[in-house]
Order: C-alpha cells, then structure tokens, then sequence
C-alpha cells in the first residue's frame, strides 16, 4: 500500500435529518444504545424493507443520535442499489479516503483501497451509514474493522450473508405512528379536526405515500383531506396522483419490479388477481398456471427482495396494497386480457372446490345448496379437481384494493363468472395441473379456513361488486359449517347479508333460503331470537317456493329450538313433527355403494372385509313389522347390521347425528324393542328386507 499525504479531518457526509421523522421507536432503541453493541467488532445493523418504508429516514435520525459516541468520523454513501446501476465500490472507498484526510492520488486496485480504508480508520471511534445497498458484495468492503464503530446498511434485498449483523425489518406504520407523521409533515395546516384514517388507508400507512400526500395538501391550500381522499378513491389513477416533485410511489415499485427476474415478474403481476390481505404458495400457483414449488421459490425470491412480505404465520404471503395496484398496472400493459381472464376463473374454480370440500370435512351434515344452484363450482367440488391424494381439497380486515384497477385488466367491467374458464383462450403457463397439499381430516380443514376467512370476505365483496353474483351466494353458503363451529358471527353475518343482495338480484330462491338460514343461525348465535325466527320463517317460505324440502327441514328443527329456547314447549313438538314428516318424505342419501351393500346384498352373501353371516329363512311376521318403519328408518336399521355408529351413519345419509338418534327412537318404539343388537336381529330375520 502506497504512502499517502494525509490532512485529518473529522469527516462529516451524512445528509440533513428528516424533520417530520415519527415513530420507529423500538428499532431506533436498538441502533442508538451503545450497551447493546458488541465489545469485540464493529455493530452492524441491517435495515430492510420495501420502498418507501422509510428505511434512510430511520438510518439517518439514528447516525445522528448516535453519533457523539462515535465523534471522529460520520461516513455516508448511498449505493445506488436499485437505481440499475449500483455504485461502484472503488468509487465509494475513493470518496470516504478523501472524506477522511487522503489527499495525494489514490490507486486504482479495490483490494488496495480497502486496506487505505481501514488503516484510517483503525482506533477512529466512526460511524457508516450504506444506504440502498444492492447485495453483500458491495457493502463488505465498505464496513469498518475496529470495535468502537457503528455500521448501519439499508437495502430492499435480505443481506443474509453478512456475518454478524442484527437485521430490523420495516413495514408500514402502525396507525397512531401513521397519524403523527401526518400532523407533523402538515404542521399549520393540521388542526386536529381531520378525518385521517381514509387518507393513511388510502396510503397504505406507508412513510412515502403519506409524506407526498402531505406535500399534495401543502401545495394546495384550497384542497382539503376529504378531497384529496376522492381523488386517491380511484384505483387506475391513485399511484400516478401519489407524486410530489421528482419522487413517485410509482418509481419506487417500478425500480423494485425491473430488479426481478422474467418469470418472478410473471408471478408478481398473476397476484393481482389474488382477493384479501395474503396467500398461500398453493394459490400463487394457480393463478400464475405453475407448480406449487416453483411458486414457492418465486415467492421467497421476492420476499428476499422485499417486493411481498412474508407473515409471522408460515407458509403465508403478503402483498402492500400500493403493490397490488402496480401489478394490476402491469398485468394489464404487458399480459393478453384473454390470458388473464382464463388465470382468474380457473383459480376461482380451483379455490371454489377446495372451499365446498373443506366445508364437507368441517360439518357434512350441513344441508346445501345443490350443485345446479352454484354452477360449475358444484361439480368442480364434486369431481375433485385442485385436490390431493385424498380427493379433498385444501384449506387483519381484508384490504379492499385493487379491485376497479384489476376489473379493467380485462377491458371489462367485471370479473369473469365461473363458466368463462371453459370458454377462453389459455396461455400455456396456465395449462398446468397443480395438485396440491390438501388437508386430510377435519381439524386441518378448519386451520385452513381459519386462514383464508378473511380472503374469502374479500372475494365474495369483489364479486359483488364487479363479477359473478353465485360466487356471493356459493362462499356463504359453505362457510354456514364453518362459521357455526367458528363463531365468527360478524364476518358470518357480513358475508350472507352479501349472499342475500345477489339472490334477491337474480331471483335465486333456493340461493335466498340458504342465505336467510345462515342469517338466522347467525342471529340465533348471537342470541336474538326474534331475528332469528323471522329468517327461519322466510327460509321455510323460500323452500316451499323453490321445492326445495331439505332446507324447509333444517328450518323447521331450528324453529323448534327457538320455541324450546323460550320455554314453548308445544310449539317446539309441532315444529319437531314438521320436521320429522319431512325427513320422512325425503329421498334417501346413501351412496351408491352403500345401497348394494344392503339393499341389493343377494341372501347369505358376506360382506367384504365382515365375517360371513348366515341368513335365516324369512319371517313374514317380522316383514309385515318392517313395512311399518319410514324408507328413512328402514335405512337406518340396515346400517346398524353394519356396526356402524350414529356418527358414521349420520354420514352416510347426510344428516346429524341427533337425527340418528331420532331416528333410532322410532324404530325402538315402532318394533317394541330396546337395543341396536335387536335391530340386527329383526333385520336378519326379516331376510334384509328391501
């Protein structure tokens, strides 16, 4: 290393401190306490986060309260990490030397400067600040050596390969901190009368966002805050207004979009489509056509550069709602609307079927409605597409954006129905079967749905709003399960008033029964009874006019539990009777398999996998007997010979449990006996009467 002509100096190159700086205490706490730091190398703290999450702001403001314990010198460079040409590092080290006293010429050799560099700043108590750092590579070279230094790098991308370094990860401001920078950055324009919380929503409580909106009602003295909260209102227009001078919200997400590689851009802009606050792996897989472990690649790729967020709950996936409205921006300039509108309805078919087969999972005695009511979404459910080896599919308000801007993708005012799978054109990326994961018992299903309740709220409002008015009616009405076991009444109640404003729309009886059930369950729930009764009434009324008799059933056994709940008794009987006239006259529900099994079981034949039994001659005492039973009980009592339990058989003929039992009642009562094993044997001495 070549002898140099040295002037000391105290370098000073930090930028002037942002003056409407908020918040961020915790991760200020951290940069500033000398305590924390170790005794033994230079503190190194890593920030990251996406644009515009204030990241040189917080680097900055801590440098400064740090900085009369590290008083010799105070370096800053900004690397250029996501302007597409990054900083070179010799540039860097040339400037920080010269900062630092150097004033002879200096080498051209990086490894040469890098040894300047530290030789200065060997037993300087100094502080770095690296702002916008493109990766690794570029910031180890540039970080002190000694133990009385502070290192603070800033950077969208994860720089998990620096040894030693604390990372702080940034998201957007917590809603009081939101308000505070806003009545800061205002200052006398602020009186405190405001109603912020639309315009901070409307920005996604990102620092940027929020700081050029201020700038926006600075500029304007006439604009008040409900007026710039109209103009943001607009999806299509809401970044392009987001600009103040030469700093953009849309430059930012440009920068962040042009790093990504070609196919992580593909899948960046497919999560557009994608209702609610966050995804799984399993549903950017469908909607950008590839295998679930290529979309969990690309997702953690992303992730790694801050362009989604990956949750504290694993395997979930977040994407800011100014991001999801860039996307939409690029999935329409550079994606066939055809393509598009084909990804949308096939992930909609696929999360349609997994939703009706988690549903059947969580309570499949729960009548609803039939598949002919929910069009394609009935037998998508039906035949198991989207679902795994089991042939059962898998299992923070919902941020209501993107919604006007991604229903224009498709230079149409609405979303694809369900039945616009079939008829568009497929790019080939959207060809691929993903078969995915699916939980496999009841406990997985309802973890599953837990998960994505409030991305289904989200979808059934969009689909009110802009698409297929059968989606709104189809997620409620297999959620009503769900929502029971779960208690979540006001998104319960939320999501069928939705239900009911679409049925009542296009006139859907039997889609109006089912909603008017879920709302009664809801209500009765919620312990208001009245409500309750009235939407049982109008649950039977609609079944009746729709000649729809399951649900008119359901109703009925509700209003008995009504009645018994207010202490009427002989209400609640003739309720019950209604109910049990109706089961009566119902087809039966037993499988195919089941039927042979009974019914068809030619005499003295053993069932596959039962000891043999064999069959004693016909008892016409015992047939007469059996001709007294209902079709119904008849059932039962064939499926008792079988071992099976009350829940097994509730299965089989899709009903409760407690039904069973009712059903078992009458048969002890009818038969005057008192036991499942005389019920085998009256079955087997009546020759397994059909």
């Amino acid at each position: 290393m070549r002898a140099l002509d040295w002037a000391p100096t105290r370098a000073r190159l930090l930028p002037p401190d942002t003056t409407d700086f908020t918040g961020r205490l915790c991760e200020l706490a951290a940069l500033t306490n000398p305590a924390t730091f170790p005794s033994h190398a230079a503190a190194l703290f890593v920030l990251t986060g996406s644009g515009g999450t204030g990241k040189t702001a917080l680097a900055v403001r801590a440098a400064r309260l740090a900085g009369d314990s590290f008083p010799d010198a105070h370096l800053y460079a900004d690397l250029g990490g996501y302007t597409g040409v990054p900083t070179p590092v010799p540039d860097v080290l040339r400037r920080f030397l010269r900062a630092l006293g150097a004033t002879g010429p200096l080498p051209e050799d990086q490894d040469e400067l890098v040894g300047m560099f530290r030789t200065a700043l060997a037993g300087q108590r100094c502080l770095v600040v690296l702002d916008d750092a493109a990766d690794e590579a570029q910031v180890r070279p540039l970080l002190p050596a000694g133990p009385d230094a502070l290192a603070i790098v800033t950077s969208r991308n994860w720089l998990g390969g620096l040894a030693g370094a604390l990372p702080l990860r940034l998201g957007p401001m917590p809603d009081a901190e939101a308000a505070a920078m806003l009545a800061r950055a205002l200052g006398p324009r602020w009186t405190g009368k405001e109603d912020v919380d639309g315009l901070l929503a409307l920005c996604g409580y990102l620092p940027l966002a929020i700081r050029i909106a201020a700038a926006r009602l600075l500029s304007r003295p006439q604009m008040s805050v409900d007026d710039l909260c109209d103009q943001l209102r607009d999806e299509r227009r809401r970044l392009k207004r987001l600009t103040a001078g030469d700093i953009t919200v849309q430059g930012v997400l440009t920068s962040s979009y042009e790093a990504l590689d070609g196919p992580d851009r593909e899948v960046f802009r497919r999560l557009a489509l994608l209702r609610g606050y966050d995804f799984c792996p399993e549903a950017a897989a469908r909607v950008a056509g590839i295998t679930r472990e290529e979309a969990q690649e690309a997702l953690d790729r992303m992730a790694d550069r801050s362009v989604v967020r990956a949750e504290s709950e694993p395997g979930r996936y977040s994407l800011h709602s100014l991001a999801r409205l860039f996307a939409a921006d690029r999935l329409a300039a550079d994606e066939d609307a055809d393509t598009v509108r084909a990804a949308e309805a096939g992930h909609l078919r696929w999360l349609l079927g997994r939703v009706r087969a988690a549903a059947d999972l969580v309570d499949p005695a729960m009548v609803r409605l039939p598949a002919a009511e929910i069009g394609d979404a009935g037998a998508l459910a039906a035949s198991g597409e989207g679902a795994g080896p089991d042939g059962v599919g898998e299992a923070r308000e919902t941020e209501r954006t993107g919604e006007t801007a991604i229903a224009t993708v498709t230079g149409h005012t609405a979303t694809p129905s369900i039945a616009d799978h079939r008829r568009t054109t497929r790019s080939p990326r959207d060809t691929v079967p993903v078969p995915t994961p699916a939980p496999a018992h009841r406990e997985a299903a309802l973890a599953w749905l837990d998960a994505e309740r409030h991305n289904l709220l989200a979808l059934v409002r969009h689909h009110r709003r802009f698409g297929d008015p059968a989606v709104c009616w189809t997620v409620p009405d297999a959620l009503r399960g769900y929502y029971q076991q779960r208690r979540r009444l006001r998104d319960w109640i939320r999501m069928a008033e939705i239900g009911l404003a679409a049925a009542q729309g296009a006139r859907n009886l039997r889609a109006q029964a089912a909603m008017h059930l879920s709302l009664g369950m809801a209500a009765f729930a919620s312990d208001r009874l009245a409500e309750a009764e009235d939407h049982y009434q109008r649950t039977v009324a609609l079944g009746l006019n729709a000649g729809w008799q399951e649900i008119e059933a359901a109703a009925y056994r509700c209003l008995a539990g009504i009645a018994l709940a207010l202490g009427d008794t002989a209400t609640s009987e003739k309720y019950l009777s209604l109910w049990a006239d109706l089961n009566e006259t119902l087809e039966q529900r037993l499988d195919a398999d089941a039927a042979l099994l009974t019914a068809e079981q030619p005499q003295g034949e053993a069932q596959p996998g039962s000891p043999a039994v064999p069959m004693p001659e016909p008892d016409a005492a015992a047939a007469k007997k059996w001709s007294v039973l209902s079709r119904r009980e008849q059932t039962v009592a064939r499926l008792v010979v079988q071992g099976l339990t009350n829940q097994q058989i509730a299965k089989r003929i899709r009903c409760s449990p407690e039904t069973v039992k009712f059903h078992l009642r009458n048969i002890f009562r009818k038969l005057a006996i008192g036991s499942r094993v005389e019920i085998a044997r009256f079955v087997l001495v009546s020759s397994g009467p059909r």
